[in-house]
């Protein structure tokens, strides 16, 4: 009988199992349950062959498989890199930085970003003969500069590294300030200083508009009546051929105060243009000296922090590169502004009116300043009747101070009338243009044929009237929702949904917003200052025509370099405030001042 059952009798019970018993009854069963593989190619119990996969099918398996793979290795290392970020940004929040350190290398992204610029050329600054002082053709340094509108990638990676690390800065002093408030304002300036200094001595930067300021302050000074001409009639003069030639016949938009200042630069240079370019520049950083100096007195009316609403609103890199680096004049109009809400909460409506005036002297969007104080001069609990009174006498008050400007100066009021003159043109990304290629395509769709220049008519007044609309309810609603988030969201809708939309627009409304900007909407006005700090370097399709002209490889490169100078930047340990470095610092956290707690509604309600 041993013989008959073979080698597993002998074996005894166990061996003669296998694996099967000593896997237990689940295994064993479960390996009884499997069919065995037949010569055949077919299982027991299947009706016909298995199909075998072509080679088409097999490459696209193998394809898919690998696409899988890829897609799994990337999302491990994006959560990975996620990880070390919020590891590095926990690390620096239990921290104080150290101000100086920060203040140095803000310098020297800054410095880069104005590098790059003068080695791209036409595609960021001006490079026609005595534009400026070095880096053009005749001039100092002009070997840095290039004659062709195809920026080379290092130049491209100087002035976008460069503007995306001095970002990356700005969001780690924000963050330190905002987890150990009360940090003395004068230390934050002190790094704003240190940031300022490479776009002040920088060319005119991303923009000639100031070159066109130059042009009429000398029609000004030339008794010219700048609200009939453009630059244009000063003939083949370096005042005329400087500007950019699409504003060489359009009247100025600009109000009183702005020109008679320009007048008086230009007289005051010997109508000499680089002198003039450089007293035109200083009104710019006088403006941002005065947002400096205004925003500590609004955040503490509503109970924030001060060094933290100076560093969101004059710190900010749209600031930097466009209303210094560009010698915008909305610098000018929006220090005015805030110096006049300031005034207001310090000394009276009056004084505030009247510096509100003076803002509208430089661009129109101020006059919404004079209008605010007017609404809210009789109290949180003043009749409606009373409030249109006193926003009329506002009125009044702002009328005469300007009545007085125009009269000065000489210049009248032909301002009203050219208010409108930059919208001759489109920069092709506000919401007014995406509305109306939306528009187009649904039309074209629908067999409708339509102009795109048609619908863009429609939407641009659309969007206006929305902006209008919206802003006089948020004016209206400003006792309940808090004055200065009322003027500033405002300000904010009217550059958005404006027939035309330039990146230094939008500090209308982000410097208002600063003292009294918390959580959602404070990290929008953070996206939105990096955004358009970026954009503003260039159009979208100037970026776009940029990058498109390299190879791949190239477009990699810079793409990578810029992504690695941000990362570095934002998880560098050598900033942090510790050690033998803690004597640079150039502010410690200190007592918190006697206010409402940061976060927390203060006396004011802007929350």
């Amino acid at each position: 009988m041993a013989a008959a059952l073979g080698p597993a009798r002998a074996l005894g019970p166990a061996r003669a199992l296998g694996p099967a018993r000593a896997l237990g009854p689940a295994r064993a069963l479960g390996r009884r349950s499997r069919p065995a593989p037949v010569a055949d190619g077919r299982r027991k119990g299947s009706s016909g062959p298995s199909p075998r996969p072509s080679p088409g099918e097999h490459g696209a398996r193998s394809l898919l498989a690998w696409s899988l793979c890829i897609r799994q290795k990337w999302a491990a290392m994006l959560a990975a890199l996620r990880r070390r970020v919020a590891a590095g940004l926990s690390r620096q929040d239990a921290e104080m930085p150290s101000l100086r350190r920060l203040g140095v290398a803000g310098a020297i992204a800054g410095a880069a970003v104005v590098a790059g610029a003068i080695a791209g050329g036409p595609s960021f600054v001006s490079h026609l003969p005595g534009a400026w002082f070095f880096g053009t053709p005749g001039g100092p340094l002009a070997f840095l500069g290039t004659g062709s509108k195809r920026a080379p990638a290092l130049s491209i990676l100087g002035v976008y590294g460069g503007l995306a690390a001095l970002s990356a800065l700005w969001w780690r002093l924000l963050r330190a300030l905002w987890r150990n408030p009360g940090v003395p304002v004068r230390s934050v300036v002190r790094v704003l200083v240190a940031w300022v200094v490479p776009f002040a001595v920088a060319p005119p930067l991303f923009s000639r508009d100031v070159y066109s300021y130059a042009g009429q302050g000398a029609m000004v000074s030339f008794h010219i009546n700048p609200y009939l001409y453009g630059p244009g009639v000063l003939g083949a003069t370096r005042f005329n051929l400087l500007a950019d030639p699409l504003w060489a016949h359009t009247p100025s938009p600009y109000g009183p105060t702005f020109l008679s200042l320009d007048g008086l630069v230009t007289q005051l240079s010997g109508h000499q243009v680089l002198p003039d370019l450089v007293l035109l520049r200083l009104l710019s950083v006088v403006g941002v000296a005065l947002i400096a100096a205004g925003l500590p007195t609004l955040a503490r009316s509503v109970g924030r922090d001060p060094a933290a609403a100076v560093v969101l609103g004059a710190g900010s890199p749209i600031v930097l590169s466009t209303l210094i680096g560009g010698a915008h004049n909305d610098g000018l109009m929006v220090g005015l502004l805030v110096a006049g809400l300031a005034a207001w909460k310090r000394w009276g409506p009056v004084s505030g009116i009247v510096l509100c005036a003076l803002a509208t002297g430089v661009k129109a969007p101020a006059a919404l300043g004079i209008v605010l104080i007017g609404w809210n001069w009789a109290g949180s609990r003043a009749r409606t009747r009373e409030r249109i009174a006193r926003t009329l006498g506002a009125g009044a008050i702002g009328a005469a101070v300007l009545a007085a400007l125009s009269a000065v100066s000489g210049v009248g009021w032909g301002w009203v009338l050219t208010i409108t003159a930059e919208d001759k043109v489109s920069t092709g990304v506000t919401p007014v243009d995406a509305a109306a290629h939306v528009l187009a395509g649904m039309l074209h769709l629908v067999g409708v044929p339509v102009h795109l220049s048609s619908l863009r008519t429609v939407t641009a007044a659309t969007g206006l009237v929305v902006a209008v609309v919206v802003g006089t309810w948020l004016l209206w609603q400003s006792p309940r929702i808090g004055e200065l988030r009322a003027l500033g969201l405002a300000l904010l809708l009217l550059a958005l949904l404006g027939p035309v939309l330039w990146a230094w627009y939008l500090t209308w409304g982000l410097v208002a917003l600063a003292p009294v900007a918390t959580g959602s909407l404070r990290r929008v006005l953070v996206w939105l200052s990096i955004a358009e700090t970026l954009v503003g370097a260039s159009s979208v399709l100037g970026i776009v025509h940029a990058f498109g002209r390299f190879h791949a490889l190239t477009d990699a490169m810079v793409v990578l370099g810029i992504a690695a100078v941000t990362y570095s930047v934002m998880s560098a340990r050598f900033i942090a405030d510790r050690g033998r470095w803690a004597r640079l610092s150039l502010g410690r956290p200190v007592a918190r001042p006697a206010t409402a707690p940061l976060g927390s509604p203060g006396p004011v309600r802007e929350g």
